[in-house]
Formats: C-alpha cells, sequence, structure tokens
C-alpha cells in the first residue's frame, strides 16, 4: 500500500502552528490567570506568537483550497454548520481575533492608551483581559482538538479516524505550546523573569504532558497494529502503523517524535522537577539572592531549557508530517466487490 500523497507540506504545516499557537495561548492565558501582571511581556510576547502562528497556519490551509480568496469570506465559504470544518473555520478565525485582542491589551503602551482614553476601559482593563483569556483558553482547546478532527472528516483512512488522533494532536498542542512560551521567556521578553512558581508549574506540565502524549501515541500506533487483519480497514491501519514503527517513516518517526519531541523536553523538565525539589531543601535565606527568580535564568538551565523546548517544537512539528504521511486509504470499494462476487 502506498503513502499518502494528496495533502502536502502545507496542511502539515496548519496542524502544526494552529496547535502551536492554540497550544502557546492557553499557557500564556493561565500564566496570566494564576499571576496577573508579573510576567506581563512573557505573556504578551507569547500571546502575539499565539496569534501569529495561527494566522500563518489559516494561510497555509487557505493556499489548498481551489480558490484560496473565497475562503476569506466566512459566511459564503462556510456556512453548513451541519459540519465540522464549519466549526472549525469559524472558531480558529474567532481564537485569532481574541488572540490578537489579548496580545494588544497585554501590551504597556496600548493599555495605557486605552486607560488614558476611556474611563470605561481602566476600570475594568482587569476584567476585559481576563474574560479574552478566558474565552481564548476555550476557543485555543477547540483548535487544538480541531486540527485532529480535520483528518477525520475525509474517511477512508484508518490512522485518520480513529478517536486517539484528536486526543493526541490536543496533548501535542499544549506540549508545544508550553515549549513556545518558554522559549518567549528565555529569549524575548528580556528584562523579565519567569517566577520560581511559574517555572516549575511549567517544568511538571512538560513532564505530565510529554507522558500523556507517549501513552496516547502508543495506543494509535498499537491498536492500528492489532486490528482486523481480514478487512481492508485493518490492513489499512497496520499498513499505516507498520510504515511509523518500521517502515520508510520509522527513522523520522523514532528520532524527531520520539527522541526529539519526547525524550529530549521528558529530560530537560524532570530534571528542573529534581532540581526544583533539592532547592526546596535549601533554606530561604540561602536563595533570596536569587531574588525569586527561575533557575533557568543561569546560562546553563536557560540553555537546557531552549534544547527542550526546541526539541518539543521539532517532534510536535514531525509529528504532523509522518501521520499525514502515513495516512494510507483503505480499498473499501475493492473489498465491497470481492464480497458481492463472493
Amino acid at each position: 500500500m502506498e503513502l499518502q500523497s494528496v495533502w502536502g507540506w502545507q496542511p502539515a504545516l496548519y496542524l502544526f502552528l494552529g496547535g502551536m499557537g492554540a497550544g502557546a495561548f492557553v499557557t500564556a492565558a493561565l500564566l496570566y490567570l494564576r499571576e496577573g501582571d508579573r510576567h506581563r511581556r512573557i505573556v504578551c510576547g507569547s500571546m502575539g506568537a499565539a496569534a501569529l502562528s495561527l494566522a500563518f497556519g489559516l494561510l497555509l490551509l487557505l493556499m489548498e483550497l481551489a480558490t484560496p480568496a473565497r475562503g476569506l469570506l466566512m459566511w459564503q465559504s462556510f456556512a453548513n454548520f451541519g459540519s465540522w470544518m464549519t466549526y472549525g473555520a469559524w472558531a480558529a478565525f474567532g481564537a485569532m481575533g481574541v488572540f490578537g485582542a489579548s496580545a494588544l491589551l497585554a501590551a504597556r503602551p496600548v493599555s495605557r492608551w486605552l486607560r488614558g482614553r476611556t474611563k470605561w476601559y481602566a476600570a475594568r482593563e482587569d476584567a476585559v483581559r481576563k474574560a479574552l483569556a478566558v474565552a481564548g483558553i476555550g476557543l485555543g482547546l477547540f483548535v487544538a482538538c480541531y486540527t485532529g478532527m480535520l483528518l477525520m472528516a475525509p474517511g477512508g483512512v484508518p490512522l485518520w479516524s480513529s478517536p486517539l488522533l484528536p486526543a493526541l494532536f490536543t496533548v501535542s498542542a499544549l506540549d508545544t505550546g508550553v515549549a513556545l512560551v518558554e522559549i518567549v521567556a528565555a529569549t524575548a521578553a528580556k528584562g523579565e523573569r519567569l517566577s520560581a512558581g511559574a517555572c516549575r508549574a511549567l517544568e511538571r506540565a512538560v513532564v505530565v504532558l510529554v507522558l500523556l502524549e507517549a501513552v496516547v501515541l502508543t495506543a494509535l500506533v498499537v491498536t492500528s497494529l492489532v486490528g482486523p487483519a481480514s478487512t481492508a480497514t485493518g490492513l489499512a491501519a497496520a499498513a499505516s502503523a507498520e510504515a511509523l514503527a518500521k517502515g520508510s517513516l520509522a527513522p523520522w518517526f523514532w528520532l524527531l517524535v520520539v527522541g526529539g519531541g519526547l525524550a529530549v523536553p521528558f529530560g530537560v523538565a524532570l530534571r528542573g522537577v529534581l532540581a526544583a525539589k533539592r532547592q526546596d531543601s535549601v533554606p530561604a535565606a540561602a536563595t533570596s539572592s536569587n531574588g525569586g527568580g527561575c533557575p533557568a535564568e543561569a546560562a546553563r538551565e536557560r540553555t537546557a531549557t531552549l534544547v527542550g523546548a526546541v526539541g518539543a517544537l521539532v517532534g510536535g512539528c514531525a509529528l504532523r508530517f509522518v501521520v499525514l504521511a502515513a495516512g494510507v486509504h483503505a480499498d473499501l470499494v475493492g473489498e465491497t466487490i470481492v464480497r458481492m462476487i463472493g
């Protein structure tokens, strides 16, 4: 059986960018709701990066349409509200608006300008930003899940039709989203450091998300391998799983997805969690010189965090490409004809 070749690199990159952007906004919004404006630059930069990622991903997806410009006319192109494609398209565009608005309001110059122009906003700034954060979290989770449901829509590809795929892409979106926020915190938001509590929360989140992603990915591959071999669906599912585990896609799957996307960030995050536990045993007076800052501010720790985050992004991107490439179509027509003849 031949691997999928109809969908190219644009949809694969959209699945990655859309999921990563959604996950990054969820992470940044939770950081804001947890610690307020203590990390305003990091939150602003992360939300901005989330909006840009989703916008670029949607642009790539529109390029796959026969008439890309028509896709921008949402009320004409996505008017069938009995279709998941319509729900996903409206949610993605809505999320992009909420992400962008949240990033703008988190920017101090914009915030100062609005407070000076309208007393209403000055009195309700925190409530408005929190409302956008909560709405964005909901939209972000839906968009992250939809990146997997989008592949389920065409049908005929057992690997994509599994309900485990939306779960896998959702967890991976959150994982890569945390990684993007870590990169923003370590590089873009100069002069602002994450608190020790925020660092520990992100590291623990990475450990949990990577473990969960590994479990779901294993379940997806194993259930595809052990399916009924007597049916076209079972044969196609097994072919997809074999291509990932030991076939033409195996080098990319094991090196980039498992090694770079799971093992590397898990090792770095677990190291940080264990280091935090050791630090907790040190008297508070001994650590007061750090000003409550994140241990990752040290050059070596920051480098380790960046390595783990980059590994997560590379692995998350590779995951979408190999899953898309491994989408073997089941020969349902041939199987039906054989049954009719028999």
